[in-house]
């Protein structure tokens, strides 16, 4: 799947429960608001604002970078008015 069909999917306000491999073998799960793109090193990643469950710190701001990504859940699509802000040319986040 080519980037920007990835971007379509993942829109900003919505929450997603996200499991990304760690060097340890566990995987880690966050969970949260997708808060946009932003250059980690050489690559891109991924900006979740995470929410109280599976014992993370609520309001803590995680990068997630596409390489370490394993599966997205969708919990709650943003309403369609949120979605629309998106900027596709650029890497950011709110």
């Amino acid at each position: 799947m080519a980037m920007k069909e990835i971007e379509e999917l993942i829109t900003i306000g919505s929450r997603y429960r996200i499991l990304s491999s760690c060097n340890d073998g566990k995987p880690l799960i966050s969970c949260g608001e997708f808060r946009g793109y932003a250059a980690f090193a050489n690559e891109t990643a991924l900006v979740l604002k995470l929410d109280d469950s599976e014992g993370q710190d609520e309001g803590r701001i995680r990068f997630l970078p596409y390489h370490a990504i394993v599966a997205i859940d969708v919990l709650e699509l943003a309403p369609k008015k949120e979605q629309e802000r998106k900027d596709d040319s650029r890497v950011y986040y709110r």
